[in-house]
């Protein structure tokens, strides 16, 4: 999982080296450690600016004798004495470099982002399993098995006072398996879920559950109480793919609507950047692949689309930045703004491949 501070103090750093700040797919299944090493090293040297040797030589010392080769990608972030980042990631990313006077964290912040936290509740009449994931993995499980059905097959009831005994065993059940789930999202932090189960099941379980925990509820799926914990979590990222697409959607169509409106939103670049660095950007959605060049004022830190004397302290000329779309993540980020790395949206890449929705 990529915690708040662990971006954050990426996102705040200041130094006197440059940063050199690499993502590496360094999952096993398709290539070979050598061969991604290699694809490394044809990285490093398609950069204009080179990094230091030093830097180099730390990053091939760590992925000789350190890292362990576990996680499907590898972030890393290093600058001379003064900054040495890594964070293995859940899932496979594209290898590739950057040189900067910041990290470069749009990657990590788009992975970070299609991969929040969520739980899954998979239940039955009898017994309930559950599972609070986060950054790609399952962070935590729990179980219960209702003692009572199980203690009425033992018996030798009628088969008509045994069916509504079991019937009433079940719906037992079903309510305490309601009550764990909701203290279980409570404990974990969970503010979404996903049920699993069958369908005649989690119609009748729903219905049990308090009613904050069903707002909360975001998927479901068929599943067998059997089911591996990796087979829960592959149909559960499914899922959450699915939902992420859709809120994707909506959030753009909310800026778009507020800014033709004159309300609480903003397109474009230009006006993005501006919205920004008053601080009053409550959600930044970038186009997934977006880059844009820029200039940054070196008096106030300002950034603009365009050249020209700066809007808010009149110091010209203003200097060239080669990525101002990673500035105004980092920006966001350090206003306490959300981000969200958007797919394959026809409506925001008309917009201009940036938008924002406002706190005011």
């Amino acid at each position: 999982m990529i915690a708040d501070k662990e971006l954050q103090s990426l996102v705040e750093f200041n130094g006197e080296n440059k940063v050199l700040s690499l993502y590496l797919n360094t999952d096993l299944v398709h290539r070979s450690k050598d061969a991604i090493k290699l694809m490394l090293r044809e990285c490093l040297r398609d950069l204009q600016e080179k990094p230091s040797a030093q830097d180099t030589r730390a990053v091939e010392k760590y992925l000789d004798f350190e890292y362990d080769w576990q996680a499907r990608g590898l972030a890393i972030f290093v600058a001379g004495d003064e900054l040495w980042k890594t964070i293995p990631l859940p899932i496979a990313v594209s290898t590739q470099a950057y040189l900067a006077d910041k990290p470069y964290v749009r990657v990590l912040t788009d992975v970070r982002d299609r991969l929040g936290r969520y739980a899954v509740a998979l239940v039955d009449r009898e017994s309930v399993r559950l599972f609070a994931v986060a950054g790609g993995r399952i962070q935590s499980d729990a179980e219960a098995l209702g003692e009572e059905i199980k203690r009425q097959k033992q018996g030798g009831r009628s088969a008509s006072r045994y069916q509504r005994h079991e019937e009433n065993a079940a719906l037992h059940n079903l309510k305490q398996a309601a009550e764990l789930t909701q203290e279980f999202c409570q404990r974990t932090g969970c503010t979404r879920l996903m049920l699993a189960g069958s369908s005649e099941v989690l119609a009748q379980f729903k219905d049990l559950l308090p009613k904050v925990v069903r707002n909360q509820v975001i998927g479901e799926f068929s599943a067998d109480m059997e089911a591996t914990p990796q087979e829960i979590l592959n149909r559960s990222l499914d899922i959450l793919a699915q939902v992420d697409l859709a809120e994707e959607q909506r959030l753009v169509r909310e800026a778009i609507t507020a800014a033709a409106k004159g309300g609480p939103g903003g397109t474009g670049l230009a006006d993005t950047l501006y919205l920004l660095h008053q601080g009053r950007v409550r959600q930044l959605l970038v186009e997934e692949g977006y880059h844009a060049s820029g200039y940054v004022c070196p008096n106030c830190g300002y950034v603009a689309a365009e050249l020209s004397k700066c809007p808010f302290c009149g110091h010209e000329p203003m200097n060239a930045m080669a990525d101002v779309v990673n500035y105004a993540i980092q920006k966001a980020i350090e206003t306490g703004a959300e981000v969200n790395i958007v797919r394959a949206n026809e409506e925001l890449k008309a917009a201009g491949g940036i938008a924002a929705l406002l706190r005011y």
